[in-house]
This record gives structure tokens, C-alpha cells and sequence, in this order.
């Protein structure tokens, strides 16, 4: 004589439950996958980034000013 009875009910919300589980583990499973494609993506485009920078010319300096143009020091 069993001192506990599982009804169907019970096992029908235990069944749903595991497959709930399941479900949460393959789907972690994916979105890890993805996430470690995303960092090795961005990663990849970082480094492509840093090794073709262009380098940009710099402007010529302005020439020195005569001192006409130098304005007299209030003091």
C-alpha cells in the first residue's frame, strides 16, 4: 500500500517542467554560441581597424609672428 500517490496531473506538470528545463538549457546554450560569434566578430573588426588606420597629413605650421604683430604685455 503506497503512502504517496502521484496523479496524473502530477505527472503531466512534472513532464511540462522538465521540458521548460530543456528549453532554457538549449536556449542559453544558443545565446552563449551567439554572444562568442559576436565577440570574435568585433574583435576581428578591431584589430582589421587598427592595422589599416589611415594616416591623416597634418597642415603646415603657421609661420612665426613678427614682433609687430606681437601685441605688448599689459603688467
Amino acid at each position: 500500500m503506497p503512502l504517496i500517490k502521484i496523479t496524473k496531473a502530477g505527472l503531466a506538470t512534472i513532464a511540462f517542467l522538465v521540458a521548460v528545463l530543456w528549453g532554457c538549457y538549449f536556449t542559453e546554450r544558443n545565446l552563449l554560441r551567439h554572444a562568442a560569434m559576436d565577440t570574435y566578430k568585433a574583435m576581428r573588426v578591431i584589430r582589421g581597424l587598427k592595422l589599416y588606420r589611415d594616416f591623416q597629413p597634418v597642415s603646415q605650421p603657421a609661420p612665426p609672428k613678427t614682433p609687430k604683430e606681437l601685441r605688448p604685455v599689459v603688467g
